[in-house]
């Protein structure tokens, strides 16, 4: 959101934008609002079903690609700016949670699925009005992965981009040409020149630009008339009183003292009160005394001016400064920083936790929680009874993940840990809940070498022949017998392999053994289950798969839909029409499974369990991602169920990948590795979940599993090839390789038939499998057998009918 647009008319009627040839930038470097360039993005996205189908865009890498040729063409080097940790809140943590706003929006996707259930016309525009992707934490991490891949240079700024922009231009830090972004830029000090638009399409390109100078110089020309303000200049802190005073909207919010009036006229305004605060608290009807209103009015504009004259950058020594310490360093002067910086931007951080999130290797949510001692959970996309109870058991994680880093901040800040406990606020409570300090964990180091595992890699080759990759069954398979009490890591490969295996080891996976009197340290059934898994391609899915199991996420009943207001509002099931009344839709949910005619009775079970079955089997399906085609969008089928799942699933992958790169963060901080840190920059596209998946996958195989062979076309499709071509070529057109996904789902099921079958042999009453998944995983794995092999050819297997004869060969083992 630009300044008020008082400001935006009066740059018109001064005929104060200028614009040049984008030749003359030919051979820059130019700095440019990441945020700002999103909104650019968003419309050249066109994808309906994307807030439906979960995970990003799939025109996003395409349409990213297509934007950054533009630079290139044009000859700039564009560096992306990513805003970093927020100030602390102006809003209440109340109000966050309770956004109306996000109420509104899902209200309106409740009501899109409605329009989708009854096959309505528009739904695909319902869909779209449900909100912009690009605040996501999701889109901007995979922004920055397409960045990273196509080697742009991008840098998340410890707090504001647009601060980190601004110094930027200071004569000494300069490490860009030029910057461009919002015209609230140009508030910030030394902003001279700032680029407001790249027009790459017109018939002669060009960009749009202001000058400060010429600004101010207008303003002062409008001044003459004035006897009492021809002497007076307008100086740089006045400039930027009258773009606060004038009203901000966006990243920084501030009230406008102004309605209706000409931005000259704010200027003069404020020339004769020599200070924005006189002019605040002499507003009629009051007294400098008395008006604890505009006494609180008055403290407020003091803060927003201090979060931008002060706001904490990196400097080109790899420091997180303020900007008047920067901007006066060479001067000797220290300006008087008007309140405690602590109270504006939260405890500080070690500057490597800032060069961490600088090249976005640890996300903002968890600095946020511990820089804030609080954790926030506002509306999710679906809002499920199972959601609000995965929340509930991941909860001790989250807060041991946090506790990782302030143990180490503590030694160092003793802020950290003086602190009262930690609170959690969740959009359906009026009161947020004390989440208890949690025990110390003491993880193992291990002793790695770094020729040991290039030999190992060498050795176990994945199945185009390239060495092994480092991935949790690797480690556990090659290294669960290496724990130490101390060791130093001196190479990457080292790194990532104590990273896979200090997370497991949070996780459970491994007894302390340095910490016990057992010599070697143990498998526990997680990590037993992992390695019987034996498949390398699935390493990050199994693990994730493992605890969707341990904390019961993973069932095969329809969610319980929740209304996302706080308070104790009853709580509804879903309204889908096959849920309501009996009845199914013809189309996608047949009124009963079409086996084949031999199976009648020895599948009774499978039959009378199919609807859990199908669920089942499509949401274990929907963890893997699907190679997708980048050219179009998903118009197929789409799935309100495995959306939900989808939204459970995000938040355990969200809080495994923070627990990745915290250990990341720790190793540095203990000082247990010995590379560079330059380095670092290799990790984040090393280390797993980092991207989450959409629904696809699941979409699909659900679609296979609810129809017959014929797809309710009883006179077409008699064989496996013309089966597979119709789901390929007419149902679902943007599967790059439908044949390769169906294999490989396949396979994906067979590994996670492997975890179940390991984890179901603790007959504890705290077992991972719950009752109801070991009652269906039998019969849906008999089930996907049947249906998928009418695809593609599943090979040989031991027939429980050897009197069948099938032209494409005899359907799976079904047992009496």
């Amino acid at each position: 959101m630009p300044l008020d647009t008082c400001f935006s008319k009066f740059l018109e009627e001064k005929s104060l934008i200028r614009s040049r040839p984008l030749d003359s930038l030919r051979g820059t470097k130019v700095a440019i609002d990441a945020h700002n360039w999103m909104k650019v993005l968003t419309p050249k996205i066109n994808e309906p079903f994307q807030a439906v189908m979960g995970g990003v865009p799939l025109t996003m890498g395409r349409a990213i690609k297509t934007e950054l040729e533009r630079f290139k063409k044009a000859g700039i080097t564009p560096v992306f700016v990513f805003n970093g940790l927020p100030m602390i809140l102006t809003q209440t943590p109340q109000q966050l949670v309770q956004n109306h706003f996000l109420i509104e929006i899902y209200e309106k996707r409740e009501a899109a699925w409605h329009a989708h259930h009854e096959n309505k016309a528009g739904c695909k525009q319902l869909f779209e009005q449900t909100g912009s992707t690009i605040t996501s934490s999701e889109f901007q991490h995979n922004l920055i992965r397409i960045l990273r891949e196509n080697k742009v240079e991008f840098l998340k700024a410890p707090y504001m981009a647009w601060a980190q922009m601004a110094h930027y231009c200071q004569p000494k830090e300069r490490c860009v040409h030029q910057i461009q972004g919002p015209n609230e830029l140009i508030m910030f000090e030394h902003v001279e020149v700032l680029i407001l638009d790249f027009h790459f399409d017109a018939p002669t390109p060009e960009f749009e630009y202001i000058v400060k100078s010429e600004i101010k110089h207008a303003l002062m020309q409008d001044a003459e008339a004035d006897p009492t303000l021809s002497n007076q200049k307008l100086t740089d802190l006045q400039f930027l009183d009258c773009c606060l005073l004038s009203g901000l909207k966006g990243q920084i919010k501030h009230p406008r003292h102004f309605a209706h009036v000409q931005f000259v006229k704010i200027a003069q305004t404020l020339r004769k009160f020599g200070h924005a605060c006189n002019f605040i608290l002499s507003k009629p009807g009051t007294t400098r005394d008395k008006d604890q209103g505009n006494m609180l009015l008055a403290k407020n504009h003091l803060r927003i001016r201090a979060v931008i004259r002060h706001s904490l950058v990196f400097t080109l020594d790899g420091q997180c400064q303020p900007m008047t310490a920067t901007r006066h360093k060479d001067e000797g002067k220290n300006e008087r920083v008007p309140c405690n910086l602590s109270d504006l931007w939260g405890l500080r951080l070690p500057n490597i936790l800032y060069f961490f999130l600088s090249i976005g290797a640890i996300q903002t949510q968890v600095l946020i929680n511990v820089v804030q001692n609080q954790m926030i959970e506002t509306i999710p996309q679906m809002d499920t009874e199972d959601y609000r109870m995965l929340l509930h058991r991941i909860l001790p994680l989250r807060t041991q993940i946090a506790h990782q880093l302030i143990t180490q901040l503590s030694a160092k800040d003793e802020r950290y840990h003086k602190r009262e406990a930690m609170a959690c606020w969740r959009w359906y409570m009026k009161n947020p809940c004390s989440v208890a300090q949690p025990p110390a964990i003491v993880l193992d180091e291990w002793q790695l070498e770094h020729h040991q595992i290039a030999k190992l890699q060498k050795e176990h080759k994945d199945q185009d022949g390239a060495p092994a990759a480092l991935d949790f069954l690797f480690v556990v398979t090659h290294f669960h017998k290496n724990a130490t009490k101390v060791h130093q890591y001196r190479s990457v490969e080292e790194v990532i392999c104590a990273i896979h295996l200090k997370a497991l080891d949070l996780l459970g996976y491994f007894t302390h053994a340095t910490q016990s009197e057992d010599p070697q340290s143990g498998l526990s059934m997680f990590s037993d289950a992992l390695m019987k898994t034996n498949a390398p391609e699935f390493s990050e899915y199994s693990v994730l798969l493992v605890e969707l199991f341990r904390t019961k996420a993973l069932t095969c009943s329809h969610f319980k839909f929740m209304k996302p207001e706080s308070g104790e509002s009853e709580s509804e099931y879903s309204k889908d029409p096959w849920e309501s009344d009996g009845t199914r839709n013809t189309v996608h949910f047949p009124s009963e499974l079409k086996l084949p005619s031999q199976y009648s009775k020895a599948t009774a079970p499978m039959q009378q369990n199919y609807e859990k079955c199908c669920l089942l089997v499509s949401r274990i399906w929907s963890l893997l991602p699907m190679a997708l085609s980048q050219d179009e969008a998903w118009y197929s089928d789409v799935s309100k169920d495995l959306l939900a799942f989808n939204t459970v699933v995000r938040a355990l992958h969200k809080t495994l990948r923070n627990l990745i790169e915290v250990i990341a963060a720790v190793l540095f901080l203990e000082k247990k590795t010995e590379i560079d840190p330059y380095h670092y920059n290799e990790l984040p596209q090393q280390l797993p979940f980092g991207q989450e998946s959409n629904t696809a996958m699941g979409v699909v195989i659900d679609y296979i599993m609810r129809n017959d062979e014929h797809f309710g076309e009883p006179q077409l499709y008699y064989n496996r090839a013309e089966r597979l071509k119709y789901l390929a070529e007419v149902k679902f057109t943007c599967c790059h390789d439908l044949e390769a996904d169906l294999y490989k789902g396949f396979r994906f099921w067979c590994t996670a038939k492997t975890i179940y079958e390991e984890l179901k042999k603790e007959k504890s009453p705290h077992s991972a499998i719950i009752r109801e998944i070991e009652e269906i995983f039998p019969h849906a794995d008999d089930m996907l057998r049947v249906k998928l092999h009418r695809v593609i050819d599943l090979g040989d297997q031991k027939w429980a009918h050897e009197d069948y004869v099938d032209p494409e060969g005899p359907p799976p083992v079904v047992e009496e």
